[in-house]
């Protein structure tokens, strides 16, 4: 496509206002590379064998798979956006998400013990140690080292502009 002296100054405005309204879908892009990346990669390196009680997987790695409950609570939502900027979230939304990640002790509230049953049988705990199997923060480093976060911004870019 030839472009004329004339014509250059309008169409590089118009390239100018497409990459203005650029970054909403280059964030989302960086978003969802990252969700795929931690429920497809990270939450899924170590598997717990059926019937087998407790996370198997190596202390400071990340949860070992069991239901598949984590990985599929693991959301990226488009935030606040204007101009030239734009915010995401990717978060998982399970209620032990957060002890999985930074640890935590949990103790009973409102009885003398909790309870629950498992494949492991019936359980009367005052109190459990959960160690912290940190998922979020390494995902995270794997995917700016293999450079998938700016290969996925780079394409919404260049699909946004270029069209």
């Amino acid at each position: 496509m030839a472009i004329t002296l004339d014509e250059l100054p309008g169409v590089l405005k118009a390239l100018r206002d497409k990459a203005a309204t650029a970054a909403p879908d280059c964030v989302m892009a960086i978003a969802d590379t990252y969700r795929d990346h931690l429920k497809n990669v990270t939450l899924r390196q170590s598997f717990a064998a059926p019937g087998q009680f407790g996370t198997p997987a190596p202390r400071g790695g990340p949860p070992a798979w069991r239901t598949g409950e984590l990985a599929r609570s693991v959301t990226s939502v488009l935030g606040a956006s204007s101009g030239l900027t734009a915010r995401a979230t990717v978060a998982p939304h399970t209620i032990y998400a957060a002890t999985q990640e930074r640890g935590g002790v949990h103790e009973p509230v409102r009885a003398r013990y909790m309870h629950w049953v498992n494949d492991g049988g019936e359980w009367f705990k005052k109190r459990v140690s959960i160690p912290e199997r940190p998922y979020m923060g390494p995902a995270l480093d794997q995917c700016i080292a293999n450079g998938s976060l700016v290969e996925s911004a780079m394409e919404a870019f260049y699909a946004k502009v270029w069209g």
